[in-house]
């Protein structure tokens, strides 16, 4: 009996080392669909070059001759700077305790380091890998400012750690939440206004990026002095849809997966887009889809300035089931389509602060110049 005993204790604990090696097995292999995924994702973005350099390109001369689709879905946005961008220059402590910034005066904010010592930089790490690997030995820094390459001597300095800085705080992407303002084909638009860095405001130069599907989790509501904000979910590993092909100051553009565009746009709704000298002041719509489904909310035009660059369309929102969802305009909501008499007249771009039941929007036609 005790023999019989032994044997059901030991095949129960062949049984849970087998399950044990079978949930690590599991684990193992989850992990490496993950890093697969995530490789394929990041190939796909990185290694994308634009397909088109001018919206004209991107669109053609005919794009006020065909209908288009209204979109106003909310996306996540990725894009990669085109070199490392200067966020600011700042002093540090040396290792004598002493206040110090190697690149004051030499590199400032809004520039883009592009190349150190003859080595393309396309990302953060690989500039503080050559700064920490320079021994302290003086680096020629290439850098655009304002469209114009220029070039400069840094010599880096050890901190109070002993790491080498150079005194400039950079970044090489930017992310958040944009939406779609209409689609042609595979080919899109979006925001009213580019992609700038939050902490400059100065525009984003892209070497590359990618629209992602998102799901909003929260609305943040607008309130006097307090714009809200659309808060959503961005699964970047598996929810690439699209390549931007560009960032303006009107907006970005790029073009979206074939089978992505005939699953969400399929039988969508079309409509012409309008010239500006069609705007008029009067009822007018906003298309959204930051519920998931397609609602048209009713504004009123107040003003309409056809000489502005960006601020064409002076609005109100007087559908009471967009205040009370939103409190009229938050960010995020850049980009969402203006529908009037059957046509796509701009896109939304801007919240008045002390009011956010009051924006601004863009002309399509504007958003179409280069």
């Amino acid at each position: 009996m005790r023999r019989y005993k032994k044997v059901i204790i030991w095949v129960a604990v062949a049984d849970l080392l087998l399950l044990a090696a079978l949930l690590v097995l599991c684990v193992l292999v989850d992990r490496r669909v993950d890093v697969e995924r995530s490789e394929k994702t990041s190939s796909t973005l990185d290694g994308v070059v634009s397909r088109a350099t001018t919206k004209d390109a991107e669109f053609g001369s005919d794009i006020f001759d065909r209908p288009v689709v209204p979109s106003g879905e909310a996306m996540g946005i990725y894009m990669k700077t085109d070199g490392v961008l200067v966020v600011d220059v700042c002093s540090f402590k040396n290792e004598n305790g002493e206040s110090c910034c190697p690149a004051d005066g030499k590199v400032c904010t809004g520039d883009y380091i592009v190349s150190v010592d003859g080595m393309e930089i396309s990302k953060r790490s690989e500039l503080l890998d050559i700064v920490a690997e320079s021994q302290g030995d003086s680096l020629s820094v290439r850098y655009i400012r304002d469209g114009e390459e220029k070039v400069c001597s840094i010599t880096p300095e050890k901190n109070e750690n002993g790491a080498y800085l150079l005194g400039a705080w950079v970044k090489d992407d930017v992310s958040g939440i944009g939406t779609v303002t209409f689609v042609d084909g595979t080919n899109f638009m979006a925001l009213g206004h580019s992609v700038s860095d939050i902490d400059t405001g100065v525009m984003m130069r892209c070497s590359t990026g990618g629209v992602y599907t998102t799901d909003i989790t929260n609305i943040s509501k607008s309130y006097s002095s307090e714009p809200g904000r659309l808060q959503g979910s961005i699964a970047y590993r598996r929810s690439l849809v699209g390549i931007i092909d560009g960032n303006s100051a009107s907006g970005i553009y790029g073009h979206l997966d074939t089978s992505y565009c005939q699953a969400k746009y399929g039988d969508a709704e079309r409509m012409y887009i309008a010239r500006g000298h069609e705007v008029r002041k009067g009822q007018a719509y906003i298309n959204s889809r930051m519920s998931g489904e397609l609602e048209k909310y009713e504004i009123d035009i107040e003003y309409v300035d056809r000489n502005s660059s960006d601020k064409n369309i002076e609005f109100h929102v007087t559908d009471d089931a967009l205040i009370d969802l939103t409190g009229g305009v938050v960010q995020g909501m850049s980009g969402s389509p203006i529908i009037q008499d059957g046509k796509i007249i701009g896109a939304v771009t801007h919240v008045f602060v002390d009011d956010p039941t009051r924006g601004y929007g863009i002309f399509i036609e504007n958003m179409l110049e280069e």
